[in-house]
C-alpha cells in the first residue's frame, strides 16, 4: 500500500474537485497513444485518414481523442489517445492488425500501457455532466475528493504507487523499426485544459496561464535531468482533424517522485502555479476553464512501444539517457 504524503484529515481544499470511479470488476485498463510522424502534406493526411478508420472496428476503444503537435525535429505528429476498460478487447483490436503502419512513407509510432486501477488517479475541477471533457472522464463516474490542493496529493489518491523507478528499456531493432519494453516502473501523466465553454476566464487563461504552461513543458522536453523522458504539448482536435478549444500535455517520467519533485520545487512549474492563482484572484466569477489530469505509475513490463521510421528523439527512444 502507498504511504500518504501527509495527513489529509484536517485538510480543507480551497475549491471542490472530483476523481474518477472505475466500474466494479475493472482491475486494469489499456491506454494507448498512436502517432503519425512526417512533414505536413498529403502523405501525413493520408496516414491520418487511414488511422481514423481503425478506431471504428467492433473492438474499438471505449474512448478515442485526437490531437497534434510539432516535435523537436520540426515534424508534425498526429496522435490518438485510446482507452479500453477491457484489456481483452484491446488484444482483439491488435489481433485485427490495427497497429500496423498506416502509410509506409510516414513515420509511425505507438506507446501502450496496461494500467492497474490501483496505480492510477484522476482529478477534475468540474463534473463531467457539467463540463464534458476528454479522456477517462468520458466513461467513468466521478465522486468528490478532499485529497487535493496540497503537494503530494496525487500519491494519496492512488492505492499503490510503489513501482520502482525506470532503469532503462530493452530495445529490439529491425530495419527502421524499434520495439521498446520498459524495464522497471515508469510514470505517465496526461494533464489537460478545456476552455470550450468558457467566457469569463477564457482570455485571461489563454493570455496569462497558457504561455507560462507551454514554457514549462518546453523546459521538461529539453532537460532530461528533471527525470522527464518525453513531453508533448498537444492541441486537441475532433476526429476529422478540426482544432478544438482543448489542449493537453502528455509526459513520461522516470518515476512519480521525479514528477512530484518538478511540480513541487522547480521554478518552471511554480510559475505555472502562480500564474493560475493570480488569474483567479484578478478575475471575478467561478472558474469556467476545466482542468483535469490522469497520472499512473506503471509496474515493470507494462509499457511497450514501437517506432517505425521515426527520428531518435521520439517518445521513449531517448530512455537510455535515464539509466
Amino acid at each position: 500500500m502507498t504511504k500518504r504524503s501527509s495527513d489529509p484529515v484536517q485538510h480543507t481544499p480551497r475549491f471542490p474537485a472530483f476523481t474518477g470511479v472505475f466500474p466494479s470488476g475493472c482491475t486494469a485498463y489499456v491506454m494507448g497513444q498512436y502517432g503519425v510522424q512526417s512533414a505536413a502534406g498529403a502523405v501525413h493526411e493520408a496516414a491520418a485518414a487511414e488511422m481514423c478508420q481503425r478506431f471504428r472496428s467492433p473492438s474499438r476503444p471505449d474512448v478515442v481523442n485526437r490531437g497534434s503537435f510539432t516535435d523537436s525535429s520540426g515534424l508534425m505528429n498526429t496522435v490518438w489517445f485510446a482507452y479500453w476498460l477491457e484489456p481483452a478487447r484491446h488484444r482483439s483490436w491488435v489481433a485485427e492488425g490495427k497497429r500496423s503502419a498506416p502509410v509506409q512513407e510516414a513515420g509511425w509510432w505507438w506507446e501502450e500501457a496496461l494500467i492497474p486501477v490501483t496505480a492510477t488517479e484522476t482529478l477534475h475541477t468540474h463534473r463531467q455532466d457539467q463540463y464534458p471533457t476528454s479522456g477517462l472522464a468520458e466513461i467513468l463516474d466521478q465522486k468528490p475528493t478532499k485529497l487535493h490542493d496540497y503537494w503530494g496529493s496525487a500519491r494519496d489518491r492512488m492505492r499503490n504507487s510503489s513501482a520502482p523507478p525506470t532503469h532503462g528499456a530493452a530495445f529490439k531493432t529491425h530495419d527502421s523499426v524499434v520495439d521498446v519494453v520498459v524495464e522497471g516502473g515508469i510514470c505517465l501523466i496526461r494533464t489537460a485544459q478545456d476552455w470550450s465553454a468558457s467566457s469569463v476566464f477564457r482570455l485571461p487563461f489563454l493570455q496569462k496561464v497558457q504561455p507560462v504552461k507551454k514554457r514549462g513543458v518546453s523546459y521538461l522536453a529539453e532537460h532530461p535531468e528533471t527525470g522527464c523522458i518525453c513531453a508533448r504539448e498537444i492541441l486537441e482536435q475532433d476526429m476529422d482533424g478540426r482544432p478544438l478549444d482543448r489542449a493537453c500535455t502528455v509526459a513520461w517520467f522516470v518515476s512519480l517522485d521525479h514528477l512530484l519533485s518538478w511540480t513541487h520545487f522547480h521554478e518552471t512549474h511554480l510559475r505555472i502555479y502562480r500564474s493560475f492563482f493570480s488569474m483567479l484572484q484578478e478575475e471575478q466569477g467561478c472558474l469556467d476553464v476545466a482542468l483535469w489530469h490522469e497520472v499512473s505509475v506503471l509496474p515493470p513490463g507494462s509499457v511497450r512501444a514501437r517506432y517505425a521510421g521515426c527520428h531518435p528523439a521520439t517518445g521513449l527512444l531517448p530512455l537510455g539517457r535515464h539509466e
